[in-house]
């Protein structure tokens, strides 16, 4: 399977990284990414943990937190033993019905990790997932990595939510990242990636005010990338948001519409871009 990263997953800091790097390696292209026709995705956590899957029939895979046992009813899955990452292969699902995904930490684990899913196109997971005994972290990912959710396991920070996509060689190709500054215990903060409509839509359930730190790459046909960010996006009532990425000119400011009751959700509000490119 190719661009399937096995092993540690590294996302550099300050949301304005490369896509994806692994210990030792180059950077992976993105239009790499599962391009040989297979038909499995692949679940991985960059450090040894227990971790069950279940899918839309309700089939799982992994570590049974009732039994403490291994389970494996989904047909022609497997995993693939690793002493520093946890990895899973399934069959591939079109219609893109989700993955529930739970992770608890052992006693050697890593105490955060990245969870990632890669299919056809695509790779999306969750970044900086708190890892501890204790805790039963909870994510749900499509199974067409278009959209991801996090259940807060206590309050804070969220972890990183992030999703990358290609679509041809023609076509340019996007990795987006979200984070919330708070999110309350047993609440929920969830990304969608629509890409057709060009629209990233971004919210979380929590009655607490935050705000959300969105990054979005796009790399054109050629290779020429174009970054935005935006470190707090906060304008409205609600934690509910609409990216309108297909309207950035590559540069500048960019379009955010706010989402709830009585809204007016073709009112453009526009947040200036907040990336500052390294110094060569």
């Amino acid at each position: 399977m190719t661009g399937l990263v096995v092993g540690a997953i590294l996302v550099v800091s300050n949301m304005s990284s490369p896509l994806i790097f692994s210990k030792g390696s180059p950077e992976t292209n993105v239009t790499s990414i599962n391009q040989t026709g297979s038909r499995t995705v692949q679940i991985s956590l960059d450090t040894d943990a227990n971790v069950l899957i279940e899918n839309a029939d309700g089939k799982r895979i992994g570590f049974d937190f009732t039994t403490k046992k291994f389970v494996n009813e989904i047909p022609d899955a497997h995993s693939m033993d690793r002493e520093t990452s946890s990895i899973f292969i399934l069959p591939f699902d079109k219609t893109g019905k989700p993955y529930k995904i739970a992770v608890s930490g052992r006693p050697a684990s890593a105490p955060a990790a990245t969870l990632s899913i890669t299919g056809p196109g695509f790779i999306a997971g969750v970044r900086s997932l708190k890892l501890s005994v204790s805790q039963t972290q909870r994510i749900v990912i499509g199974g067409e990595g278009s959209s991801i959710s996090y259940l807060a396991s206590d309050s804070g920070t969220t972890p990183q939510l992030f999703i990358t996509t290609q679509t041809g060689r023609d076509k340019p190709s996007y990795r987006f990242e979200v984070t919330s500054s708070f999110l309350s215990l047993g609440k929920t903060i969830k990304v969608t990636l629509d890409l057709a409509s060009g629209k990233l839509y971004f919210n979380s359930d929590d009655g607490k005010k935050s705000s959300f730190e969105v990054m979005m790459r796009r790399t054109n046909p050629g290779g020429v990338r174009q970054i935005y960010n935006h470190q707090a996006v906060a304008f409205g009532r609600a934690n509910n948001y609409v990216f309108d990425f297909a309207r950035w000119d590559g540069q500048g400011e960019a379009c955010f519409h706010e989402r709830c009751a009585g809204c007016d959700e073709t009112q453009c509000t526009k947040l200036k871009n907040e990336y500052l490119k390294p110094k060569e």
